[in-house]
């Protein structure tokens, strides 16, 4: 989609803006592509939907669309709606279950009647980069923290305590109570039985996900 030409020639010399910068390195879209957008505008939203739910966790996309300019929500494609329906929708009840519908960082558990009201169940591993559907690769979280967690704000150690990244900032008392306060907190749960976070799926999700170093845990 996108083709990369340097000073010495095309060919991208890598990721990193250093050495994209030393390389004069400039991109456009590539030609077939540029022009099937002018014959096709539609074509430019169904991408969009089908490159969000291929590299970004479903809590995210408004907000990635919100800020580039993108309204999708009319926009439907038949390959995003096979890519949904290969989901095991039986993941967010096993999920709320093993945590006893209670948010694994804070212990959120708000309900209107009988129904979980802002409770998620989060991917570890992010489906599209091979998470499965699967109670181990799966945290129930809040909504604020499901967020937080998928931005790299917040994560898991190895000891299945909280880690709060240091580049998080907040004054307010509500993001010192909400996010810092919960560093070196252990989890909510699961219960008794159910598989906790594999080891693999939370290495990933430290190594890929979590943003710099973890703060220090927070004296009780």
């Amino acid at each position: 989609m996108w083709e990369v030409r340097t000073d010495r020639g095309p060919g991208s010399p890598g990721s990193g803006l250093r050495n994209l910068r030393e390389s004069g390195a400039t991109g456009q879209l590539a030609p077939e592509l540029g022009n099937a957008l002018r014959r096709e505008p539609q074509l430019l939203h169904r991408m969009a939907r089908s490159l969000l739910d291929l590299h970004f966790p479903p809590s995210l996309h408004s907000e990635l669309c919100e800020a580039v300019g993108l309204d999708l929500e009319s926009e439907e494609t038949g390959r995003l709606s096979a890519i949904r329906r290969k989901r095991d929708r039986r993941m967010r009840e096993l999920v709320l279950t093993a945590y006893e519908y209670r948010c694994a960082f804070c212990g959120y558990d708000g309900r209107i009647g009988a129904v979980p009201v802002g409770l998620e169940a989060a991917h570890v591993r992010w489906w599209a980069f091979g998470g499965p559907d699967d109670v181990d690769n799966g945290l129930c979280l809040c909504a604020l923290h499901h967020k937080l967690f998928d931005k790299g704000v917040l994560g898991v150690d190895e000891h299945h305590r909280i880690l709060v990244s240091q580049r998080f900032v907040g004054h307010s008392p509500a993001a010192r109570e909400h996010v810092t306060a919960l560093a070196g907190r252990p989890l909510v749960g699961p219960q008794p039985g159910a598989r906790p976070v594999a080891v693999g799926h939370r290495a990933w999700h430290t190594r890929q996900v979590f943003r710099g170093d973890p703060r220090p845990a927070v004296p009780a």
